[in-house]
This record gives C-alpha cells, sequence and structure tokens, in this order.
C-alpha cells in the first residue's frame, strides 16, 4: 500500500473539469479507472478522497451556473454555447482577446461563424458578458475552488500513511 500512495503523491493524477478545460485532482469516479483504484479501499484515503469528490461537485455546479448565466445574457446565440463559456471564464481569470477573421475564435475554439457584422455583434456581448460584475464573481469563485481542491490535494491527500 504504501508504494501506491507513495506513487499517487507522485504522480498526483487529475482530470480536466468539463467545458472550462482546468486540471484538478481526480476524484473517486476518475480513480476507478486508474492504477490507484485500490487506495479506494483504504479508508483514511477514502474519507480524504470524499473531500475532493464534494469539492469537484461544487466546482462542476459553478460551472453550470456560469453557463446558464452566459446563455441568458446571450440571447438567441446560434454559436458553440461551451466554448463561449470556456472562452469567457478564461477572459475573466487569465485575460486575452478572441480573433475575429472568418469565425469568431480563441485560442483555436470556434465561439461563431456567420456574417462579419454578427461576428462583431458577437465579440461586442462576449466584451460586455466578460465585464459583468456577476460573471466575473462565479468565475472567481471557480477559480478559488479549484485552488482548494489543489490545497487539500498537496496538504491531505500527500499525507497519507
Amino acid at each position: 500500500m504504501d508504494y501506491w500512495i507513495q506513487r499517487y503523491q507522485s504522480s498526483r493524477p487529475s482530470m480536466k473539469m468539463e467545458i472550462i478545460e482546468m486540471d484538478v485532482p481526480c476524484n473517486s469516479k476518475c480513480l476507478e479507472s486508474t492504477e490507484f483504484r485500490s487506495l479506494l479501499e483504504n479508508e483514511t484515503f477514502r474519507s480524504r478522497i470524499e473531500v475532493v469528490d464534494s469539492l469537484v461537485e461544487l466546482v462542476r455546479e459553478q460551472v453550470r451556473t456560469l453557463k446558464r448565466e452566459i446563455q441568458g445574457r446571450m440571447g438567441e446565440f446560434e454559436g458553440d454555447l461551451d466554448s463561449l463559456t470556456f472562452t469567457i471564464y478564461r477572459l475573466v481569470e487569465y485575460g486575452g482577446n478572441t480573433s475575429l477573421g472568418e469565425r469568431l475564435t480563441f485560442e483555436g475554439r470556434t465561439i461563431a461563424s456567420g456574417s462579419f457584422q454578427d461576428l462583431v455583434n458577437v465579440n461586442k456581448l462576449i466584451e460586455r458578458i466578460r465585464m459583468d460584475p456577476d460573471i466575473k464573481s462565479i468565475c472567481d469563485e471557480i477559480r478559488y475552488l479549484i485552488e482548494a481542491l489543489w490545497e487539500h490535494f498537496e496538504k491531505n491527500m500527500v499525507k497519507i500513511q
């Protein structure tokens, strides 16, 4: 068991959070499909991974909330809502710019396509939404929860013996 715990601690197994594509520590469901599934039999480990499970679910709920809020602000948006949510989250938390050409893109993802004027209008909406204090607050909450997940991993998941 010590061997697996040491391997787990050094490899830091992670998964991508849906839509926003941020790395978070593997939850118990994720671990079930890895070489570390036997660790789930350890009661101490299991109790600590339950905190990861709860935090992952909180992040997912906040991402769903962000997506719903963006959808509500976009009206009759006919582009990729997941790519739009990814874009707005990343713009709020890390900055950057969309690219306007034949399509409206961000980091290689197509947000929308259509006439140039339609793309300009979508881009203006994105700028307005990214400055919205409620949207900023949701994005910040997502970032804080992800940081809390990694902090829990560092402080609690690495001390299992």
